[in-house]
């Protein structure tokens, strides 16, 4: 493993699904590390407060959109990396405003929110959500800063297959496109290396250490609980063009924020372009860089595992 050396990260998001493994291994590799959140006018957050007892120094911001104490609180930091969800709000508004008092603090290295499908390979018009992200990228390739895009994938939780968005197990598209998916705990454990490795600077990183397709999904599944009747449900490679234009701004799913066109259009990129993983030039693959790398589960652990599938 090529170690890193110490370096003052600066992270945006760090109590969320992808925040909080992040900035745990983080602190576990020894980086200083400085939480940027929103000033506590609420109860005491317990899992700030187990951050800061590990080592996060706080910083608590009025207003996150004020450029000049974004600025002032990112001074003599090496990297900042948003860890927030993609929202819309998030990616057209807020990250270019994060974006430009990282340029004027001189931080070396910008990490936009993307963990999860790889936008830099799409194109603009395959998805509300990504469009908005390479926008901010147009941003980010012209200014005077080094990047790192971080490409997860996809995580358990939502593509094994898709056990917690809908009450069937529910497949879509060309059920034989391989899937890369991991451990969110894997993923804050790579990101954590990814995010702090100069071979990564200006590239993007992809994360491919599992890969099935949604057939061998469901044929692990069915070897795993042969005697219980699931219910099952097909999105097909049609229903999903339609829906990406012609879905409404509802949010049915059980889990996540976005809207039902959002959700779409990722499926769109996800199961009818193949593109929730791409290695392009610009690409970095995980298993290169960290060949020793040992998972904490593969999917197919999971799918034996009663309490991932039934939650319970």
């Amino acid at each position: 493993m090529v170690s890193a050396s110490k370096q003052r990260i600066a992270v945006i998001g760090s109590t969320g699904q992808i925040g909080l493994p992040l900035t745990t291994n983080l602190l576990l590799q020894g980086h200083d590390v400085t939480l940027l959140v929103r000033a506590r006018n609420r109860p005491q957050n317990n899992t700030l407060q187990a951050l800061e007892q590990k080592g996060a120094r706080l910083v608590e911001l009025a207003d996150m959109s004020d450029v000049t104490a974004m600025t002032n609180a990112l001074s003599a930091m090496d990297t900042l990396i948003c860890a927030v969800p993609g929202s819309k709000e998030i990616i057209s508004q807020s990250e270019p405003l994060w974006l430009e008092a990282a340029i004027r603090a001189g931080i070396k290295r910008f990490v936009p929110t993307e963990f999860g499908a790889h936008t830099y390979a799409l194109k603009i018009g395959e998805g509300e959500v990504f469009d908005n992200k390479k926008r901010l990228h147009d941003k980010l390739f012209s200014a005077d800063i080094g990047w790192t895009l971080f490409y997860n994938g996809g995580i358990f939780d939502y593509f094994l297959p898709n056990l917690r968005f809908f009450p069937k197990i529910t497949t879509f598209g060309d059920l034989d496109l391989p899937i890369y998916t991991h451990h969110i705990e894997d993923i804050g454990r790579i990101a954590a290396r990814a995010l702090t490795d100069e071979r990564t600077l200006n590239h993007c990183v992809q994360m491919d250490f599992n890969v099935l397709t949604q057939n061998r999904m469901l044929s692990l599944l069915k070897e795993s609980f042969p005697a219980y009747s699931f219910e099952y449900l097909h999105y097909s490679t049609d229903y999903i063009i339609e829906a990406r234009t012609g879905a409404g701004n509802e949010v049915s799913a059980k889990k996540g924020a976005e809207t039902d066109l959002e959700r779409w259009g990722i499926n769109y990129v996800v199961y009818v372009l193949g593109k929730l993983s791409a290695f392009t030039k610009d690409t970095l693959k995980a298993s290169e860089l960290y060949p020793n790398f040992k998972v904490i589960q593969t999917p197919e652990q999971a799918l034996l595992d009663r309490r991932f599938v039934f939650e319970w």
